[in-house]
Order: structure tokens, then sequence, then C-alpha cells
């Protein structure tokens, strides 16, 4: 049978996933493109800034969209924000993939002056305020909000058929958005990023989910590839 994918990250990311898994599976696979969030740009004051914290990739282009100055640290929740960062002009410090990890490294180091956190209006793990009670100076600086969007027709009619359906899911908002335009006729796969996705989806009779190994990418690649796998008895 031919598997099913359906991808709910904004489009170019969504794009770009779905090139890196067609480069690793020969199997026939239906792809369908369903972003759930709609990233609307905000216009916030920032007084002043001596180092940025990038949790997403969203917060990545709010530095640039509101011309902070470059060339200044940019902590970053993992591989992939920390490259952006650093094409953007940042010095990145890159965390281990997830906001405890990159909590625990900048309390770690201790870095100097006022950090400021870009983030989006929805958000988990309290970043600043952890930060804050370690005695770190950190802002808050709400650069852009996420809107909750439908599914989209061609990731209806897959969720109304028979075969299985796989969900690579990266945030907990999305997660959030996604269970509740359910339930799914379609038994649902999810691939969860962390824990904190997974349990943001929740479990049910129709429902498997998987995390990956780790909070990052190739974790992501690898699990989408296995559940990929799984379903349509084809090897990548």
């Amino acid at each position: 049978m031919t598997a099913t994918m359906i991808l709910t990250r904004p489009q170019a990311q969504s794009d770009s996933f779905a090139a890196e898994i067609a480069a690793r599976w020969s199997a026939p696979l239906e792809v369908v493109i369903s972003p759930l969030m709609l990233i609307v740009p905000l216009t916030p004051r920032i007084d002043s800034v001596d180092a940025v914290i990038f949790t997403s990739a969203h917060g990545v282009e709010a530095a640039q969209r509101l011309n902070i100055p470059k060339g200044i640290p940019a902590w970053c929740v993992g591989e992939k924000t920390g490259a952006l960062a650093q094409e953007a002009g940042f010095v990145p410090h890159i965390g281990s993939g997830d906001a405890d990890g990159l909590i625990a490294s900048m309390i770690a180091a201790r870095p100097q002056g006022r950090l400021v956190h870009l983030r989006g209006k929805h958000t988990r793990g309290a970043v600043k305020d952890r930060l804050r009670a370690a005695g770190l100076d950190c802002a808050d600086v709400i650069a852009y909000d996420q809107q909750p969007q439908m599914l989209n027709n061609d990731a209806k009619r897959a969720l109304d058929a028979q075969e299985p359906v796989i969900f690579p899911l990266f945030s907990p908002r999305t997660a959030t958005i996604l269970r509740k335009q359910g339930p799914f006729f379609a038994p649902v796969h999810v691939i969860a990023l962390s824990q904190a996705v997974a349990e943001a989806f929740g479990y049910g009779s129709t429902r498997q989910i998987a995390v990956a190994k780790h909070p990052d990418m190739p974790a992501m690649l690898d699990a989408t590839l296995d559940a990929l796998h799984a379903h349509s008895g084809h090897r990548a």
C-alpha cells in the first residue's frame, strides 16, 4: 500500500522535511502538506539586548526583521536553529535540542548582560522565568503569533480513509491544534519531537505515538522512516 504522511509545519519547513524523506525513501509515498499554524509577525519594542535566545527558526526570522544587532551571542535550542542564526550574522551557542537542555547550558555558562528571548505568543518551557530564577537577566519579547489553522481538504480526505496516516509533529502547540480537530477515522501514527509533544497530542485507540530518540531533525527523520517502513512493508 502507499503510505500517507501529513506535514503540518509552515510550507517551506514542510517542503524541506519532505525532500529529506524522499531522498531516503524509494517506495510510493503520498505527502500532504497542511500547515496548522499561520505565523503572524508582530512589532514589539526592544529596549536593549546583549544576547538573544532562539527556540525556533521563527525567532531568528524575527530578529532579522526587528533589526537586532548582528554579531551578538545567540543561544539556540538546537543545531538547525544554530545554523540559521549563524547565517543571519549571530554567534551561536547551540543547545541539546530542547528547552530544558538549552536552559541548563545557559545556567552553567552564566552569560552576562541582558538576554532577550524572541518567541511566539504561545510557548512552553518558561525560558525567561527559569533563567531569571537562576539569577540571569532575561526578558521575553513576543515577536510573532502562531494562529491555528484547519486541516486542508487533502488532509481531511486522508484522515477519512482506512489507511494509516503518519504525522511528524514538532511542537506541543501543533499537537494540540491537531488533537482538537479529531477524532479521526484513519489510524494515526504520530512521530513526536519530544515527550511534551506526545503528551499534547494524547493517546487513544486509533493513535500510535513514537517519540524521537533525540529532539532534533536527524532523529525525527529516522523515526518517520521507521514508521513508513512499519506501515508500508517497504524498506527505505
